[in-house]
């Protein structure tokens, strides 16, 4: 059966193809912001549907549809992309400062044959090394956090040396954990 990622992430594109999925990729079409829930742990979940259901109908042979969303949660509160650079800054002195933020990610796979969904939670969370101003302000240059959940990036080159320890999954933290992917994909008959 054919593999259709939801996504425009080009993280979650990377992860599938080094995994040596083929798949067609479309582009949910969901305002993620008008989307207000109260636990930020329910919230990927919720994305992740919605995008889901966004791209349905656009579907129109057999298919598994793999839509993700991640989120980061910070002392139990919701960190979005960060609305501007000084917003990002703040989030990067903070991490490098010992909080810890931790990735929260959802997969949900549609089977347009039997309109089953599959869907799980995986939550990986990140400990920094402090890292010295120069380091926020070339991964503010280099690194695109206006583009990522909490604003950092656990893979990317100007942050990795910082990285401490990772709790949990890495893929996790950036958005695809393969481990949740393949077992969905088993349960969707894949």
């Amino acid at each position: 059966m054919k593999l259709i990622l939801g996504s425009s992430s080009k993280y979650r594109k990377e992860i599938l193809e080094k995994a040596g999925y083929v798949f067609d990729v479309l582009s949910p079409d969901v305002n993620e912001k008008l989307i207000q829930i109260n636990d930020p742990y329910e919230r990927p979940l919720i994305v992740a549907r919605a995008k889901t259901d966004a791209l349905i109908s656009k579907v129109n042979e057999p298919a598994l549809l793999i839509t993700s969303d991640v989120i980061a949660v910070c002392n139990g509160e919701l960190r979005e992309k960060p609305e501007s650079i000084d917003e990002a800054r703040e989030f990067l002195r903070e991490y490098s400062q010992g909080v810890a933020p931790e990735g929260v990610t959802a997969i949900v796979i549609f089977n347009t044959v039997t309109g089953e969904y599959y869907e799980g939670v995986d939550r990986a969370q990140v400990f920094y090394n402090p890292f010295p101003e120069s380091v926020i302000e070339d991964f503010i240059k280099n690194g695109d956090p206006l583009s990522r959940a909490g604003g950092f990036g656990v893979q990317h080159p100007v942050l990795r040396p910082y990285v401490k320890k990772i709790k949990g999954d890495e893929e996790s933290i950036v958005g695809m954990p393969l481990h949740l992917l393949k077992r969905l994909l088993t349960q969707a008959g894949y």
